[in-house]
């Protein structure tokens, strides 16, 4: 077992300069942004969106499409009644947007949100996709 001198200060001044640095990182975070990370993967049948937004529920999300643009809304709402000590995950509205391809079926877009996850497949249009070849004379 390791002894350590107990510094009141701690909790309020980081005894390391990259203790500062996670502290400012961390702590200007919570300003009521957030920005849920998103994992874009393709596939042959088209592109799928996994947004990472834990704690929230399947009606916390809007998703439209307008003029070949999906918009992903939502707020992640903090629990008041909760007394953080620390809090280093972040709340609040969002909005991400993405272009779609004119090769993308919007109509045919499907959402489902497990275990904090809300993955969104985005289906090719196989007419659109089709490739002809052409004879130069």
């Amino acid at each position: 077992m390791k002894l350590v001198k107990y510094n009141p200060l701690n909790d309020y001044v980081p005894s390391t300069f990259g203790g500062l640095i996670e502290n400012m990182l961390h702590d200007g975070r919570n300003d009521g942004s957030f920005y849920p990370p998103v994992d874009i993967i393709k596939n042959d049948d088209g592109i799928v969106l996994n947004v990472f937004a834990p704690g929230m529920g399947k009606s916390d999300f809007e998703l439209n499409v307008e003029h070949n643009t999906l918009k992903i809304s939502g707020e992640r709402k903090l629990n008041k009644e909760v007394n953080y000590t620390k809090r280093e995950s972040s709340f609040g509205n969002f909005e991400r947007s993405f272009n779609l391809a004119d090769t993308i079926d919007s109509s045919k877009i499907s959402a489902e949100y497990i275990n904090g996850v809300l993955k969104v497949t985005l289906p090719l249009d196989k007419k659109k996709i089709e490739k002809k070849m052409i004879e130069v004379k």
